[in-house]
């Protein structure tokens, strides 16, 4: 009995920190409409206001990458 409630507690302790990590870049970072919306959302933050509208708002990968790239470029964060 005791060996079945110590694996449940490890097995729910694994779970737990599991679930509190994530990942630094989302799933589609290596696809080119990702990596231009990167580099134009990093334009944007430091101050050169850069955005490709049509796959802004179609292209799902150019949108996640624009808003990455702008809060990772952002100057007021890296403080």
């Amino acid at each position: 009995m005791t060996k079945t409630i110590n694996v449940v507690l490890i097995a729910t302790a694994s779970l737990l920190f599991t679930a509190c990590t994530s990942s630094s870049l989302p799933v589609n970072a290596g696809t080119p409409s990702f990596k231009a919306g990167s580099q134009d959302g990093c334009a944007t933050a430091n101050g050169t206001y850069t955005k490709n509208s049509a796959s802004f708002n179609n292209d799902k990968d150019y949108q996640d990458g624009w808003y990455t790239g702008r809060k990772n470029c952002n100057p007021a964060q890296s403080k």
